[in-house]
């Protein structure tokens, strides 16, 4: 049963944190992998406040493997200091500086998604204060990527992480607030389930606006998210959810378990055999 594109589904480099860039890059290719989410860790690809890591390099690595960046992931959940709700006013600045970079490295690398959070507040002060400032900084990017055909695509987290967007209907508020067409939405399945929603009706809410999916496996009782076999989302089910949608964006592979550190490859690897009988030739 042919559900997904050979391209879609995309290893994140979260889990090759122990390893080198070129390793992650090996492995993606030689397990048949097409795409890849970039995370932003500085020992694989650098962005700052200062400015981002030359592309070429890059670019060549990608071409010399068959791989292709479909979305970037810049570090920005708390204790990151540079984050959409940014408080102090040099922060703020780094803040935005930071994104710019990684707006215009994913430009660069010819791709069109970067990922993005509400940011977080502090819980001394109220969610409102920290809810303005993270829709006016993500407005302000929001305009600043039209320039790049770059869209900012926004997940929910858990409340572990932040307060500020934990929900759909949080989310369609930023998006009213934010109101710009590069302003789009991250399906994250593990986070959907925590809050009670579904899959489904983000596609009835967002339709087309929902242009990335974290594709993960989980469990009640582990908040990390797993490779698909470790947990009990249905993985055909899932598929077929995405498909009934029309949904042929990238398929993230974000599994940030610890206990895959050691060897990402194999994870990865037996991924992609779970994959096979649902990939389109």
């Amino acid at each position: 049963m042919t559900l997904i594109d050979r391209k879609q589904p995309a290893p994140m480099n979260h889990i090759f944190r122990f390893y080198q860039l070129e390793d992650y890059l090996k492995a993606a290719a030689e397990t048949g992998y097409e795409s890849i989410d970039l995370w932003t860790c500085a020992a694989h690809y650098l962005v700052d406040s200062e400015g981002y890591e030359d592309t070429g390099r890059l670019r060549n690595m990608l071409r010399d493997y068959g791989l292709k960046v479909v979305s970037m992931t810049p570090e920005q959940s708390c204790p990151k200091p540079f984050h959409m709700a940014a408080r102090r006013t040099e922060i703020r600045e780094k803040t935005q500086r930071y994104f710019q970079h990684v707006i215009q490295a994913a430009s660069e690398l010819d791709c069109t998604r970067v990922l993005i959070t509400s940011g977080w507040q502090f819980f001394s002060e109220e969610r409102r204060e920290a809810l303005k400032r993270s829709e006016e900084m993500i407005g302000h990017l929001c305009r600043f990527a039209e320039h790049y055909g770059v869209y900012l695509t926004m997940e929910t987290l858990s409340r572990k992480s932040t307060r500020l967007c934990n929900t759909m209907e949080d989310v369609k508020r930023m998006m009213e607030a934010v109101n710009s067409r590069q302003f789009a939405v991250t399906a994250d399945i593990q986070t959907i389930h925590n809050a009670g929603e579904s899959l489904q009706e983000w596609f009835d809410n967002f339709k087309e606006r929902l242009n990335l999916v974290h594709f993960m496996d989980y469990r009640k009782d582990v908040f990390t998210h797993l490779k698909w076999g470790d947990g009990t989302c249905g993985l055909e089910e899932t598929l077929k959810i995405l498909n009934r949608n029309g949904y042929r964006g990238p398929l993230v592979l974000e599994y940030t378990d610890s206990v895959y550190f050691e060897h990402p490859a194999a994870v990865y690897e037996d991924t992609m055999k779970k994959l096979k009988p649902y990939l389109r030739a």
